[in-house]
């Protein structure tokens, strides 16, 4: 077998195996180029943030959960697989910064041997297979096998339909067992004699391996296991050639896995038919050892420009931290994972249509909208009682915020602690090139971010100040090329060196409504150019929702939680609407989690010049700590609200629209008459309202009990914010960040009636739109505990079961 130096010529794994030489893309967060920024790398026909059912297939990995692992949908009768007639020194092995590969050699005429191929369901072309790669860790998460779903790699033989116009992956995992697996080990010696022969030509030093990973610790002298002469290039291989379908792992004996998705590296795009093997191929310690070392340790030669000679060696592994290769499960978005098993039923079910039809599959968030103008909010209660014990109507009644709810009294001071960022899938945002393009970008870590707030309630108005302070970036992140129209750091600083604060403002007054509502009208920061509603929820929740007609929506849940009301937690989303993409597919750019604990001005103000210290953010990117009730001139333009707009808005200094209608006069037989009819229909109209609240409240301990089934939570009754976002996700199956009303109808089953459903879906849905979000989710789980705490006193109940909770996922 010829060695060439195909280690740099890139093309290593091309469009289908998508392992490039060059790091435009990592598995680590430093450097904004890991997964949670894939979807904003700039390359052509990228659809890493997804394409929203559009093409009728998804993005890859995902998790496979356990239902799916246990249940045999139906048998394996639609595949086939046939072995090529390659022998082993028809093949070219390969070594990249992101895995290890085989493939057929390109003779000089270009022909290959054949590989092998083969049949799948649902479709009469064959696929052909054109190469082999692997992952350090698994990429898909197999839930109730290996290591809390995950193995230490992946196998994946990438085919390519005959007509060439989609893919498919025939894969398997790697587990470590007792004995050595008899064939892997020629691929390893095939790897091995490569890099030894790089090892012996490059001028290797310890100062080289100066990585990311650390789960392999690289040597300049490291001696391959198999360190056989390279005398002729000759690998020792037996005769003949491997056989992909039953040499490595055996496809004949187990069941498949399959589903629509994509490749699981840039640009991601959905063209692959997948399908894994419910088993894991075994190799043993030693062999899982020397592959892990082939791969994380991976030196790259630069050859001078006559082709021959070695110019420079680089180790420019991308593997996360952990050694990860692997992408992290994305959502199944309406996906079906069938299970075929080599016995199964016999029952060939429709597994076909995976997604809805493009654009129906993904609720986008419905813009705020203002309560439509009636005409007349006159009372006409009853036609001869007035209408002062509803309080709108009542002059005597206050509309100071205080008095309309008083855990505004609560809310207001000054507040410090940290926030934490998520990106759609759930991992924690790092630092990540700024760009106009991308919205929510920010080359700062934010896995943990000092957070201060100064809320004010003077009266009828509000006054919300969010202050944040970043850390600086990383050093390897700043080592990074800066992208064209990019920036790895804000304000005057330097990259590395400098933090970072911003500031964020809500301005808002209260309404004629009299509930406690705040009428968000002016912002400022991130939330600039939003409208929206401040609501009090109870006496110890507060539910946001801010935002514009075409550009961004915010949401936000906040609860104390200590008696004391000293303590807040709060979670939140945020949505940009935008054709671009990935917000096109999917708006969901960012959720959020916080804590906060009351503190005096004085050491309001100390604390947050403390952190401007730490974080060494420079005095002119600092934002000045006010006292309450002010607002913090940021900038040149006029971004502090006018008295002339508080006024125009602010109820005491207008008219209120609800008026009471002049008596009605009318003859006595009139009146006896009417007058029966309104007994009448009070009565009814009593027991109506009384029965709806019963109705109301009976279908909220119900969905409680539902809860309860399927989460664990402390002795207190409360729900962590991990469990909180994985029981979220349990019913929004969709995976797009909020509750549609059928989503809801399937998590409650056949417990109520779709007429009684509704009842108890308008009692969650706070703001009324139609659909749940996170923030409004929030909001009723942090009722859920007294909700229980009632039944159990009430009732007796418990819940039947709380399996345990679900670990970190491991793996990346």
């Amino acid at each position: 077998m010829k060695l060439h130096w195909s280690l740099a010529g890139a093309s290593l794994l091309a469009v289908v195996d998508g392992a490039g030489i060059g790091n435009f893309f990592t598995y680590y967060d430093a450097g904004g180029l890991g997964p949670d920024r894939w979807p904003f790398l700039d390359m052509e026909g990228n659809e890493c943030g997804g394409m929203g059912g559009a093409t009728g297939y998804g993005q890859s990995p995902v998790t496979i959960s356990q239902a799916v692992e246990s249940t045999c949908d139906t048998d394996k009768a639609a595949y086939s697989f046939t072995g090529g007639d390659c022998t082993w020194n028809d093949l070219k092995f390969s070594l990249s910064n992101n895995g290890a590969k085989v493939e057929p050699k390109v003779n000089d005429d270009g022909t290959t041997c054949s590989f092998g191929s083969m049949n799948i369901p649902h479709t009469p072309n064959k696929f052909n297979a054109l190469q082999f790669h692997i992952h350090t860790y698994s990429e898909h998460e197999i839930e109730g096998k290996g290591d809390r779903g995950y193995f230490p790699a992946e196998l994946h033989v990438v085919h390519q339909e005959e007509t060439k116009e989609s893919y498919a992956v025939f894969g398997t995992m790697i587990d470590v067992g007792d004995t050595a697996h008899p064939v892997f080990e020629y691929f390893l010696r095939g790897w091995e004699l490569l890099a030894t022969s790089v090892a012996e030509s490059c001028p290797v030093t310890s100062a080289l391996y100066a990585a990311v990973q650390q789960k392999v610790t690289c040597s300049a002298t490291y001696q391959f296991p198999y360190n056989q002469s390279v005398q002729d290039g000759v690998a020792f291989f037996p005769e003949g050639g491997p056989n992909l379908y039953e040499d490595l792992p055996t496809a004949s004996e187990w069941g498949v896995y399959t589903y629509k998705g994509g490749l699981t590296t840039p640009g991601c795009n959905e063209i692959v038919n997948w399908n894994l093997l419910d088993e894991a191929m075994l190799i043993s310690q030693g062999q899982m050892d020397r592959l892990d070392y082939l791969i994380l340790c991976f030196v790259q030669p630069t050859l001078a420009s006559d082709g021959t000679t070695v110019e420079s060696c680089v180790h420019n592994t991308v593997a996360s931290e952990s050694g990860s290769t692997s992408r992290p499960p994305q959502p199944l978005l309406g996906r079906k994972v069938t299970h075929r098993c080599p016995n199964g039923p016999g029952v060939v079910i429709n597994d076909v249509g995976v997604l809805p039809p493009p654009g129906q599959d993904f609720v986008k968030p419905s813009a705020i909208e203002e309560p439509a103008n009636t005409g007349s909010n006159k009372c006409t209660k009853t036609l001869f009682e007035d209408c002062s014990d509803d309080p709108r109507y009542d002059p005597k009644v206050s509309l100071n915020l205080k008095s309309t709810a008083p855990s505004w009294a609560d809310a207001e001071g000054y507040w410090v602690g940290t926030r934490r960022v998520y990106n759609n899938q759930g991992s924690q945002l790092m630092e990540t090139f700024a760009s106009d393009k991308f919205k929510n970008t920010m080359p700062y870590p934010q896995d943990e971010v000092k957070m201060f707030v100064n809320r004010t309630v003077m009266q009828t108005r509000y006054f919300e100040h969010i202050y944040q302070v970043f850390k600086p970036a990383s050093l390897t992140f700043c080592t990074f090329a800066v992208p064209e129209e990019s920036s790895n750091v804000l304000g005057n600083g330097e990259c590395g060196k400098n933090g970072y604060a911003t500031v964020g403002e809500r301005f808002g007054t209260a309404t004629f409504e009299k509930d406690g509502t705040v009428d968000v009208f002016f912002t400022t920061g991130r939330y600039a150019g939003g409208k929206g509603k401040a609501i009090t929820v109870d006496d110890d929740t507060f539910y946001y929702k801010i935002g514009d007609d075409n550009s961004f929506e915010y949401s936000e849940t906040e609860s104390f939680n200590n008696p004391a009301k000293t303590r807040v937690a709060g979670s939140g989303q945020y949505f940009i609407i935008s054709d671009v993409l990935p917000y096109s597919a999917n708006p969901l750019a960012e959720s959020f989690t916080y804590e906060l604990y009351q503190v005096s001005e004085e050491t309001f103000k100390e604390q947050l010049a403390a952190a401007y210290a730490d974080d060494n953010v420079l005095p002119e990117d600092q934002k000045p700590a006010i006292s309450s009730g002010n607002c913090i001139d940021i900038s040149s333009d006029a971004t502090c609200p006018s008295e002339a707009m508080f006024q125009s808005v602010d109820p005491l200094s207008n008219s209120t629209p609800y008026e009471q209608d002049p008596s009605v006069k009318g003859g006595w037989i009139a009146f006896f008459v009417i007058l029966g009819v309104l007994v009448l229909v009070g009565i009814l109209y009593v027991w109506h309202v009384h029965r709806i609240n019963q109705q109301a409240d009976r279908y909220k301990h119900q969905f409680a009990r539902r809860i309860a089934e399927t989460i664990n939570m402390d002795h207190d009754k409360k729900l962590s914010a991990k469990g909180l976002e994985q029981e979220f996700k349990t019913i929004d199956s969709d995976g797009n960040g909020v509750i549609t009303k059928e989503e809801f109808y399937r998590f409650m089953g056949d417990r109520v009636s779709e007429q009684d459903f509704n009842v108890m879906f308008a009692a969650i849905d706070i703001d009324h739109s139609g659909s749940i979000d996170f923030a409004e989710f929030c909001a009723f789980m942090a009722q859920i505990g007294a909700i229980l705490t009632e039944e159990e006193e009430r009732t007796g109940y418990k819940p039947s079961r709380a399996g345990p909770a679900k670990d970190e996922e491991a793996g990346n």
